[in-house]
């Protein structure tokens, strides 16, 4: 692994260094697991006692906070999350196996890859399918015909990249991704239900990260398509024609039906669900567990089933909490009132 002096890791996150800048960090640990070595961060005020007590003597902290660390070397920052990512890109980087073809994968003459591409075993590219400059393909992975993928990319094992789709710059597939199955369509013919083609394709724009086992289908017609720069966790399920703006949030075991709208920065919390053709602005915010079901204006945050706006629902919540003393009272005065009316 790695090493660095703290004035380097100052300057590559920005912070201010109260310590000594040639001290050495080998490594980056939790305080309770941490040698004196190793670089601990302080994200909230509640972790203080761990911090103070960590072998660690490099602490990586918010501004004002060095006072409270009078025994430690304290990187002073503006967003200690932030730094956290950036320290750990300097600390490690994903594995990447060699450029080249191995001898068990199969690449069809006409497919075009780019310098420096990695394909590994029992991997499969179809006829003219383009993979970009330094775009690592794992084993087992398909891309279909037609398929056009950036540069920088990262295809983990068992990713499935059917006919047509295409795959910005220095996108990461999870193993277990799909993109570009056919689209969930079907007609009730009066005896049978009827197949709808699905003849449109996905887009997948720059720096965009998939997460395992979620699958983005094609358009009926046109494109699904997820704008750069968005995160989706595990398990998501994306539907055709879905439109996904730039920077969104979806979290694991969301699903989002068919020709809906998530406009640039929202955020979709776990097993959250927007049913079709539903419009959500930009920087929505949808609780876990909810299901929105109408428009959601932008900025808006909302929790629930149907969705609606988040102190609403939680005014509702606490008087569901209230009904059976409500409904104990209710029958008290009945009580009363019969015995009232024997009088």
């Amino acid at each position: 692994m790695s090493f660095f002096r703290l004035g380097e890791l100052a300057e590559i996150i920005g912070g201010h260094l109260f310590g000594d800048p040639d001290f050495v960090v080998r490594g980056v640990q939790e305080p309770q697991r941490a040698e004196e070595e190793d670089l601990i961060f302080l994200f909230d005020a509640r972790a203080l006692f761990e911090v103070l007590s960590s072998r660690a003597k490099a602490v990586v902290a918010g501004r004002g906070c060095k006072e409270y660390l009078p025994e430690k070397h304290v990187i002073e920052v503006d967003h200690p999350r932030i730094a956290f990512a950036r320290v750990l890109a300097r600390f490690s980087s994903p594995f990447r196996p060699p450029s080249g073809i191995h001898p068990l994968a199969f690449v069809h003459p006409r497919a075009r890859l780019g310098v420096g591409v990695s394909v590994g075993a029992f991997s499969v590219i179809e006829e003219d399918a383009s993979i970009g400059d330094r775009t690592c393909i794992f084993p087992q992975v398909y891309i279909g015909k037609g398929v056009q993928i950036g540069a920088d990319c990262l295809i983990y094992p068992q990713v499935v990249v059917r006919e047509y789709c295409t795959v910005g710059n220095r996108v990461i597939l999870h193993s277990g991704v799909v993109v570009g199955a056919d689209g969930f369509g079907y007609e009730w013919t009066g005896e049978r239900y009827e197949k709808i083609p699905h003849i449109g394709t996905v887009v997948i724009e720059d720096d965009v990260e998939i997460g395992a086992n979620t699958t983005v289908d094609r358009g009926t017609l046109g494109c699904t398509r997820i704008g750069r720069g968005t995160k989706i966790d595990n398990l998501v399920m994306v539907a055709h024609n879905v439109r996904i703006g730039d920077h969104v949030i979806i979290v694991a075991q969301s699903g989002i039906a068919g020709s809906s709208i998530l406009e640039d920065g929202v955020v979709m919390g776990g097993q959250a669900g927007v049913t079709d053709h539903c419009w959500v602005g930009k920087g929505a915010r949808i609780a876990a567990r909810a299901g929105v079901t109408a428009r959601v204006p932008p900025g808006e945050v909302v929790s629930g089933f149907p969705a609606q706006e988040h102190h609403k629902e939680l005014r509702e919540r606490a008087l569901v909490r209230k009904l059976p003393k409500m409904w104990q009272k209710i029958e008290e005065l009945e009580e009363r009132v019969r015995k009232l009316l024997k009088e």
